[in-house]
């Protein structure tokens, strides 16, 4: 019955015109599209910030960026958006890149020299794998995290078993970052761990947890989710309600709505990086008129959720029932 609600509610919002209205204001003069041109700005903005939020989005994007921006990002000065870079490139698979990600195999940060392992791996070495793997057993907490997110992105399911043993990290982020990994492989096994989490006395963990379990959580994290949504903290606050989103309550989605529309900037942003992982295809509506937004934060934020919302590369990520067909086939 929920997803017929939910289906029915779409039918009635494309048969106003709510359809028509987000094409038009996601395409420019020329038919360009402007979510992907927004986050191709920020790629090129030389703000760290935006730049990682352009490039992890265009991980999972149907289009890729222009591949000179991604390359000059591999020098940039911040060691995260080097290695988020580096990975990206990684993921092309483009044999000309080798190069450039031997180089990177020496930089001068760790994280970034095992980013370039992972995209020599993917561009034909196997063997780079290696170093992921003993990354996962380094004493480097960083270095864990980076390793336990490369594998997951890897795809390969037979990292799966190698992931495990790091659910009982003592550092809660490498915990995360393993169940993700996970879950993009196609295991739930870190589930438990992620619930535990949710109680964590850091309200960052929280928030990462509270967000996988939107991913990879079922029905019965209602209640949990519920109470989440009580949080003093914004961030867990609003990752609670796109969690109880994912579960199909169209009531928790009319919130983020207009939370995304609120008089903060920094409310606004998170609603907006919160609609971005409910799948929910209406919300594109609402964000292409915040791709106007005089705040390069919150125009990018809209456009990384469109275009979140838009992708089929997002597979292992859970998508709101109304993407779904009413028979749940």
């Amino acid at each position: 019955m929920k997803r017929l609600l939910i289906l029915s509610a779409v039918i009635a919002m494309s048969a106003c015109g709510c359809g028509e209205s987000a094409s038009r204001d996601l395409a420019g003069p020329a038919g360009e599209d402007i979510p992907y041109l927004a986050l191709v700005a920020a790629l090129r903005s030389g703000q760290p910030p935006l730049q990682a939020v352009a490039a992890e989005t265009f991980m999972e994007a149907d289009r890729r960026p222009p591949i000179q921006d991604v390359e000059a990002l591999a020098d940039a000065r911040d060691p995260r958006v080097r290695t988020t870079a580096v990975a990206l490139l990684g993921t092309m698979r483009r044999q000309e890149l080798v190069p450039l990600l031997q180089r990177k195999g020496r930089d001068a940060d760790p994280a970034v020299r095992l980013a370039a392992d992972f995209a020599l791996a993917m561009t034909g070495e196997p063997g780079r794998v290696t170093a992921l793997r003993d990354a996962l057993a380094s004493p480097n907490i960083t270095l864990r995290r980076t390793a336990a997110w490369l594998l997951g992105l890897m795809g390969n399911r037979t990292a799966v078993e190698m992931l495990k043993i790091k659910l009982d990290d003592p550092d809660a982020v490498v915990v995360l970052r393993t169940a993700e990994a996970m879950h993009r492989l196609g295991s739930k096994d870190g589930l438990a761990r992620v619930r535990m989490l949710t109680g964590h006395e850091r309200h960052q963990i929280r928030y990462y947890a509270t967000r996988l379990v939107g991913k990879m959580g079922d029905e019965s994290d209602i209640p949990r989710l519920v109470r989440l949504c009580q949080s003093r903290f914004l961030d867990v606050k609003f990752a609670a309600i796109a969690a109880l989103a994912q579960r199909g309550d169209l009531k928790r989605i009319g919130m983020l709505l207009d939370l995304a529309e609120a008089p903060e900037p920094d409310t606004r942003v998170l609603a907006i990086r919160e609609l971005g992982e409910t799948g929910y295809t209406p919300a594109i509506e609402r964000l292409a008129k915040l791709l106007r937004s005089r705040l390069p934060r919150e125009r990018t934020a809209a456009a990384a959720s469109i275009v979140r919302i838009r992708s089929a590369r997002a597979f292992w990520r859970t998508r709101i029932l109304v993407d779904q067909p009413a028979d749940g086939r």
